[in-house]
């Protein structure tokens, strides 16, 4: 949707005027008009830790009517719409999840030394171009007989 995506880009730099100290290092991810534009569900993410989203949602509840007046000054809408602020964890989920496939990796390298089944070598006990086969070279239906 255009309008919504023309408002994320205006609250964007809106936030950056903000005098707020406890607005901090904000960022809005996406906004969600309702059908009559009268209310936005804006995404916010915060860099920081728990206390620092907790203190930056607080400055934007504070702030709330500048950056509305702020909105409607610059989209020149109709009816601006209300703003519901939204702490968006993607980001946060995006990294925890890299943070646990780079674990599983280093865990993965930890446990196999040179030559100990490796990426690209075969394990222990398995040796290229020999598959498991009955005893006496029997293929599978013959062995069943």
């Amino acid at each position: 949707m255009r309008v919504a995506d023309n408002m994320q880009e205006a609250l964007a730099e809106i936030l950056r005027r903000v005098k707020d100290p406890r607005v901090g290092m904000a960022s809005v991810t996406a906004v969600e008009l309702s059908p009559d534009m009268r209310h936005a569900r804006v995404r916010i993410s915060v860099i920081g830790d728990e206390e620092d989203r907790r203190r930056t949602m607080e400055g934007l509840e504070s702030a709330r009517g500048f950056i509305r007046s702020e909105l409607g000054r610059v989209m020149r809408l109709r009816h601006v719409p209300e703003l519901d602020f939204r702490l968006d964890k993607s980001a946060e989920y995006s990294v925890r999840i890299h943070q646990l496939l780079r674990s599983l990796k280093e865990q993965e390298a930890a446990g196999h030394g040179e030559g100990e089944g490796g990426v690209g070598e075969p394990a222990p006990g398995d040796e290229e171009g020999v598959e498991d086969e009955p005893e006496g070279g029997e293929t599978g239906s013959e062995a069943r007989d």
